[in-house]
């Protein structure tokens, strides 16, 4: 046997084994892009990473002028940080590990159970520079539906223009944004809004008429107060110092 042919002989399995290590990298890597694509290795990423502060990205917020917006649903990808300076919270809108106490683990559970009820839960409230959004109150609702699948959340939005900032144009009168965040607010808090209020009211002097004597003329004063005036005592009533929370 020739010295050429003694040398391949020696040095093909050596060729087959690294093209097979090659090949065995190139899977794994693409497991591993994929995974980490993956709405869970995303999540995994976040964790490892802190929430940025808005005061850190931006300094001039704190100065400011602020607009209101109204309640907008957010997408969560465009949520990039927190209004907290320091910032108090990991990447995935959670407390940091030393902060997650008894008070906090009671409040997650009841969040997570009104999930699984898939109750309506209040909006958040986020401060919105350019096309980030940053949380002002909120945070577990944003992990909660983060962890859930969630793609966005409800949020009451204050814009800030920051100095030398051009104005933006107003927000567009949409149907959700002239709703009033307190009517959700109370939809998710499992009270009646004003709106359910009043109608429930005519609903019941609709039925009082149907059921009074016809021979009896009416008296205007077993003769139930109209919804609109029902609506304006509730409003002047949540209005007053005196009302309780």
């Amino acid at each position: 046997m020739s010295m050429h042919t003694l040398l391949r002989a020696l040095l093909k399995p050596l060729a087959v084994g690294a093209v097979g290590a090659a090949l065995a990298r190139q899977l794994l890597d693409a497991y591993l892009r994929r995974r980490a694509a993956s709405p869970r290795g995303q999540l995994r990423v976040r964790r490892r990473q802190g929430l940025p502060s808005l005061y850190d990205l931006h300094p001039q917020a704190s100065q400011a002028a602020r607009r209101s917006r109204g309640l907008e649903i957010v997408p969560i990808e465009k949520i990039v940080g927190t209004a907290r300076h320091p910032s108090q919270n990991t990447g995935d809108f959670l407390p940091l590990p030393g902060l997650r106490g008894m008070n906090w683990r009671a409040r997650w559970q009841r969040i997570n159970r009104a999930l699984d009820r898939m109750a309506a839960l209040p909006p958040v409230d986020l401060l919105q520079v350019g096309d980030e959004y940053f949380v002002y109150d909120g945070h577990n609702r944003i992990a909660a539906a983060l962890q859930n699948g969630g793609v966005g959340v409800d949020a009451d939005v204050i814009e800030l223009i920051l100095p030398g900032q051009p104005l933006p144009p107003p927000p567009a009168s949409t149907p959700i944004s002239l709703l009033g965040s307190r009517e959700l607010r109370q939809a998710g808090e499992g009270r009646l809004s004003r709106t359910v209020q009043s109608s429930a009211s005519l609903d019941e002097r609709n039925r009082q008429e149907l059921l009074r004597d016809p021979a009896r003329p009416p008296s205007t004063a077993d003769e139930p107060a109209s919804a609109e005036a029902q609506a304006e005592a509730e409003a002047e009533a949540e209005d007053s110092p005196d009302a309780q929370p």
